[in-house]
């Protein structure tokens, strides 16, 4: 289909691979997600009233929506290099490597939030030691009382973890049916296999949860990794469908990103709470995400300005900075009596804002400080796994000095 012309946004490409205009949507999640704690530290005792009533209540509470946005980035983001390169026949980068790089890249600040964290929340040892080695190792989504101490959000970033490993573990195994299968079918059934196991993992998963009846509180079953399963696995599947080329006209796209909006709307104000039901709209989220990000990464750029947003994109580039310093920040700035009282009306906005700004300066700090010994360890390493040389240069020379014509000897 053609596509017409539109304004580009600045870097569609760099080298050879396409970037996508989705920093913005990550920074626009990072705030929402503020936003709602914000406005969640805000209700008032001892009915633990919310700040808001009727629609505006709802639409606050459907900003829910950001965080399986997070996870249907995710998905997308890792699992499309990994179909790119099963599809064209190419098995040479190790499943390991994308958990290496995938590790070094958030494990450094996820470390330093919950040590802190624990150490001046626990002054005296051994303190709550269990809450930390289940932080440590990821393993908090499987506990009722710990799944969101220390660091709240942390809890999306172990499932998280749960899916990097899982990636890790497959991307062999794909690679090993690309080499034995024959034909573009077959690799695409082998790419697929991960987003249809999620998927249909996932999808069973919730048939049981809502079926047994599961307590509404019990957060370790609420909020596991199988509960995400099918919205990671949304992400992966549209990573599929890129992989395989299929590329809209503007027309299409410009239906989809409405189409998209629409049911995310949709689903905000029909959301039922309270019920176990209401786990259902995690994986409805992610498929009308998926949707509207279909808009943008079913098309090779340029892209439109009105997806040009640089205040949210800076923000973006270091949202999972925002994402997890924020509660801390807010629960210490309590502590402090900074916040706001918890009261009615729109005073959560003043929290909210509070609360972003040193979150975000202290977000911007370790993108430059703390995460960059991620980045140098990302660099030890080449994109096929092998170690880097790093004087690979030098011996250049010195070949060079070899081939280079020896003056005559004096005599």
């Amino acid at each position: 289909m053609t596509t017409a012309p539109v304004t580009p946004t600045p870097s569609a490409s760099t080298a050879g691979r396409t970037v996508y205009p989705l920093a913005w949507l990550r920074g626009l999640a990072a705030l929402a997600v503020v936003t709602f704690h914000a406005y969640q530290h805000q209700r008032t005792e001892p009915t633990w009233e919310w700040p808001w009533s009727g629609v505006a209540h709802q639409a606050m509470l459907g900003t829910a929506l950001f965080v399986e946005m997070f996870f249907v980035l995710s998905g997308f983001v890792l699992w499309l290099p990994v179909a790119k390169a099963a599809l064209r026949g190419d098995t040479e980068r190790p499943g390991w490597v994308l958990l290496f790089r995938r590790v070094a890249r958030l494990l450094p600040l996820y470390l330093t939030v919950v040590l802190v964290v624990w150490a001046f929340t626990n002054p005296s040892l051994p303190g709550h030691w269990q809450d930390l080695v289940m932080h440590l190792t990821f393993t908090h989504v499987y506990s009722d009382d710990y799944i969101f101490w220390t660091a709240g959000p942390a809890w999306s970033l172990a499932v998280e973890f749960h899916f990097y490993a899982l990636m890790a573990l497959t991307v062999p195994l794909v690679q090993r049916a690309v080499r034995r299968w024959e034909g573009d079918r077959a690799r695409l059934a082998a790419v697929l296999s991960l987003p249809v196991a999620l998927t249909v993992g996932g999808l069973a998963y919730l048939v049981w949860m809502t079926t047994s009846g599961v307590a509404t509180d019990n957060w370790s079953v609420l909020f596991s990794p199988m509960s995400r399963a099918a919205c990671f696995g949304v992400g992966t599947g549209l990573a599929v469908l890129v992989a395989t080329g299929v590329r809209l006209g503007s027309r299409a796209r410009g239906a989809l990103a409405v189409a998209g909006v629409l049911a995310l709307v949709v689903l905000v104000l029909t959301r039922p709470h309270g019920t176990v039901m209401t786990e259902w709209w995690n994986p409805l989220y992610a498929l009308a995400v998926a949707v509207a990000l279909a808009s943008i990464v079913l098309h090779d750029g340029p892209w439109p300005r009105s997806l040009d947003l640089p205040r949210l994109t800076w923000v973006g580039t270091f949202g999972y900075g925002v994402y997890l310093i924020h509660e801390p920040v807010m629960r210490l700035l309590g502590h402090w009596g900074l916040l706001p009282e918890p009261r009615l009306g729109l005073w959560f906005v003043v929290t909210a804002v509070l609360v972003a700004v040193p979150t975000v300066a202290l977000a911007w700090l370790s993108s430059r400080t703390v995460e960059q010994a991620g980045v140098r360890l990302m660099g030890t390493l080449r994109r096929d796994g092998s170690p880097r040389d790093y004087y690979a240069h030098l011996d250049e020379v010195e070949t060079d000095r070899e081939r280079a014509p020896q003056p005559a000897a004096v005599r």
